[in-house]
């Protein structure tokens, strides 16, 4: 069972296990990543990143590593807004990107502040419109467009 669990993995299996999309199983499709897409991104390895996982925000719970799933909703080019108010892109506000003074825990949240940042050849923007108190872009701001492993498509999943 556990060989064969792996080897789903290997083919493209993947398991979430956060809040910030639907928990559930998700996979792998050979794409190249385009604005609107979900993705699997691996986070650099920032402090930043290194108190989320202490924090429990990443996938942690069904995987070695500490991956996230996230919306593509910024690409190059991309004008980026990120206050108290929430996230705009190209000056739209997206759905449920107010950050949060405080985690569920009530751990205090610092937002990453920027206004009409326009994103660099290799940055993109990720966030995750399902979840108000999602762990994204609000947070962390843009990251290298290399943290993008692979486009995912939800298989099956739950709230």
């Amino acid at each position: 069972m556990l060989l064969m669990f792996c080897g789903a993995i290997a083919a493209g299996l993947r398991i979430n296990g956060t809040h910030s999309f639907p928990i559930g199983l998700y996979w792998v499709i050979g794409k190249q990543p385009e604005k609107g897409d979900l993705v699997f991104v691996n986070p650099p390895a920032t402090a930043l990143f290194s108190m989320a996982k202490e924090r429990g925000y990443l996938n942690i719970g069904f995987s070695p590593t500490s991956h996230l799933i996230k919306r593509l909703v910024g690409v190059p080019g991309d004008r980026v807004t990120i206050d108290s108010a929430g996230v705009e892109v190209n000056g739209v506000r997206l759905a449920n990107s107010a950050p949060l003074a405080k985690d569920g825990a009530g751990r205090a949240l610092q937002f990453y502040p920027v206004q009409n940042y326009i994103l660099g050849p290799n940055e993109v923007l990720l966030m995750s419109e399902y979840s108000p108190a999602s762990f994204d872009a609000r947070y962390f701001g843009p990251v290298q467009a290399t943290t993008i492993e692979s486009v995912l498509i939800p298989i099956v999943t739950w709230k």
